[in-house]
């Protein structure tokens, strides 16, 4: 039996926030298009931190499910969502504050989450 090639892994960094619901919601979407046959890694930083505390507004807009709805889908599909720990504590909160399953980010994680070739996706 042939050994599988490794999968491709997929990189999306969002730092916009809640004031920009297309291009939060976009990057959600495209997380979650690509982990049914990619690994994903999805890094938060500057405003988006604010989408994956524990009392983050459920952003939305027509034609996409609700950010809410999307993160959970996520993590529950192994995407792994890590949020900048600087810009968690500019933002007030601290990584107690984040939703289960979201982490804080972890640079030796960027380098190990798949073990095909990676791209990236800036939002």
């Amino acid at each position: 039996m042939e050994n599988a090639a490794p999968r491709d892994g997929m990189f999306i960094h969002l730092s916009n926030g809640p004031e920009d619901p297309h291009r939060v919601l976009m990057a959600l979407k495209m997380a979650e298009v690509m982990s049914a046959d990619k690994d994903v890694l999805m890094y938060l930083d500057i405003e988006a931190v604010r989408l994956v505390v524990k009392d983050a507004p459920d952003v939305s807009k027509e034609g996409f499910p609700s950010s809410l709805e999307q993160i959970k889908k996520l993590l529950e599909a192994g995407v792994i969502i890590q949020a900048c720990p600087t810009c968690l504590k500019v933002a007030g909160y601290s990584e107690s504050d984040l939703m289960d399953g979201v982490v804080l980010a972890n640079k030796e994680k960027f380098f190990t989450f798949t073990q095909g070739k990676t791209l990236s996706i800036d939002y």
